[in-house]
Order: structure tokens, then sequence, then C-alpha cells
């Protein structure tokens, strides 16, 4: 037999060795479509409080809800944020974030005790409208991260990947910011 000829039967084998293991009934196998699934791994639930602008523009306001709880803690900031990005459920708060803004990543340092939170460029492509909505919007993410998780000592905000030097212009993001300076 020569070697083409070799490789060909090889081939043929394998191939169809793959094919019978596809198509065996393998236990479990089957998904009943009208049991409902549950993403709910046993964790429960979680309690937490956002903050959201005011309506007079001047502060914030707390906001408390309740989401899944999270294995891991970066999954569980990123779960928060994403609920302050959605913005408030009461008419008490305004939203701070820029429209189209999401956290891409959340990544926890535990040595450091050092978050970093990857946004989109949303939040940094729209101007705000002056240093009073740049304090808002940090505010709003940092006391919410100092309150939710108080283990967090600083947070270093990036946008795509990368170090943000400010979001509208008039605050120094180039070092990470400690929530506790935010409450």
């Amino acid at each position: 037999m020569t070697g083409r000829a070799f490789a060909i039967a090889a081939a043929v084998v394998v191939l169809g060795a793959l094919g019978v293991w596809l198509f065996l009934p393998r236990e479990n196998a089957v998904v009943d479509p009208t049991v409902e699934i549950s993403d709910d791994d046993g964790l429960g639930t979680r309690a937490i409080t956002l903050y959201f602008g005011n309506a007079q523009g001047d502060g914030l306001v707390p906001e408390s809800r309740t989401i899944q709880a999270q294995r891991y803690r970066d999954q569980e900031v990123e779960a928060v944020l994403a609920e302050l990005v959605r913005g408030p459920e009461s008419s008490d708060g305004i939203r701070t974030m820029p429209d189209g803004t999401r956290l891409r990543q959340a990544f926890y340092d535990e040595e450091q005790r050092l978050l970093y939170l990857d946004f989109n460029r949303a939040l940094v492509a729209q101007p705000m409208a002056g240093s009073t909505m740049e304090v808002m919007t940090l505010t709003a993410i940092l006391r919410t991260i100092a309150v939710d998780f108080p283990e967090v000592r600083a947070v270093q905000f990036l946008v795509e990947g990368l170090e943000v030097e400010t979001l509208g212009g008039h605050l120094d993001l180039t070092r990470p910011l400690r929530p506790g300076d935010w409450l």
C-alpha cells in the first residue's frame, strides 16, 4: 500500500469513527422544551444600592434593587453596573450615564484591591455638558462601587481596554480613584 493510499484509508476510518460517535445516543442528550432552565446556580439574590442624579442636577439619590447573585466578584460588579447603566426605575432619579454606555468588562485585582472598569467608547464619545455632569457620572459609579463593594480600595477607568485621561475634560482619570472618597 502506498503512502497516499494509506493516508486516505486512515482518514476514512477516522471520519467513520467520528460519525458513529456523533450519532450514538448519549445520556442526558434529550432536552425537554417544557422544562425551564434556570441560571440561578443556587446563589440566590443580592440587595444593591445604585446612585442616580437628582431632579435638580446637583446631587445623587439612592435606589435599592435586587439582582441575581453571581459566583465571582467581577461578574457581580458587571451585573451591578449594568443596572446603573440601565437607569433609574423611580421618578426621583435621572440617568447619569451617556446613551449607549456599556461596561465591557470588570476585573478585580484582589492583591491590590483595585477594580478595573472597561467601558465602551460611548462613555466618552459625547461631550458632557460641563464639569457637573462629569462629576455626577463619576460619583454615581464610584459611590455605587463604594457601597456595594466596600472591599474595593481603588477603581481604574478604561475605555475599549485603554486608560482614559478624562470623561469630559475636567477630572483626571489617569490614576485610580478611591471610591470611599466619593461617598
